[in-house]
C-alpha cells in the first residue's frame, strides 16, 4: 500500500461505518508502517494498516461488526489481504506495553484515527527489532530528538513494561546495539 491508498481505504471504511448507521466515534490508534508513511514520511510501502483499539465497550462491540463488514467489503473491492486492517499486534503485545492516549489526527465519518507520539512508535520498533523496524528507527531518531542509547532507554521505560523488557531483552539489546553501538563501545 502507498500513502494515498491507505487514506482512501480509511475514507471508505469511515463511509461504510456511517452507511451502517454507526454514529458514535470508533477510535483507533494508528501504528506500524502506515504510521511511518503518513506521519514520519518514511519512503516505503506497507501490506497492512496496523491499529490498536483506543477503547472498548458496548458501543465498540456494536461498531465492531459494522467495521468487520466494511473491512471485508474493501478487501474484496481492492483485492486486499483479509487482514489489511490489522489489530492482531494489539492482541500480541497488549500485556507488554503502556498505550498512550494519542492525539486525534483525522476523522473519517465515525472512524476517528488517533496517533501516538513518535517516541512511542520508536519504542515499539526497538521492541520488534526486525530489519524494517531498525530502518524505521533510523527515520524516527532525528524526528524524536533521541540521539543516545540512554534517551532511547527512557522511551522504552515509558512505554514498554519492565517485565516485557526482561522477556525481550535480547531483541531490545540487538536493536540498541545496531542503532547506538554496543554499551561497551559507548563506554570507551
Amino acid at each position: 500500500m502507498q500513502s494515498q491508498e491507505i487514506e482512501q481505504y480509511l475514507v471508505e471504511l469511515g463511509a461504510a461505518l456511517q452507511h451502517q448507521g454507526i454514529k458514535k466515534p470508533v477510535r483507533i490508534l494508528l501504528i506500524g508502517g502506515a504510521y511511518m508513511m503518513l506521519l514520519a514520511n518514511a519512503p516505503r510501502t506497507t501490506d497492512d494498516i496496523d491499529i490498536f483499539w483506543v477503547e472498548e465497550g458496548e458501543d465498540f462491540q456494536k461498531a465492531r461488526m459494522a467495521l468487520r463488514d466494511g473491512v471485508q467489503s474493501i478487501a474484496s473491492k481492492y483485492a486486499l489481504l483479509p487482514n489489511w486492517f490489522n489489530y492482531l499486534t494489539q492482541m500480541l503485545i497488549y500485556d507488554k506495553i503502556i498505550m498512550p492516549r494519542g492525539k486525534l489526527w483525522k476523522r473519517y465519518g465515525p472512524l476517528h484515527v488517533y496517533v501516538p507520539p513518535k517516541q512511542y512508535i520508536l519504542a515499539l520498533k526497538i521492541l520488534a527489532g526486525r530489519d524494517k523496524d531498525i530502518a524505521d528507527c533510523r527515520i524516527l531518531l532525528p524526528q524524536t530528538h533521541i540521539s543516545t542509547r540512554k534517551q532511547a532507554q527512557r522511551a522504552l521505560d515509558r512505554y514498554i513494561l519492565s517485565e516485557a523488557q526482561k522477556d525481550e531483552a535480547e531483541t531490545i539489546e540487538y536493536s540498541l546495539n545496531v542503532l547506538f553501538g554496543s554499551e561497551s563501545e559507548t563506554e570507551q
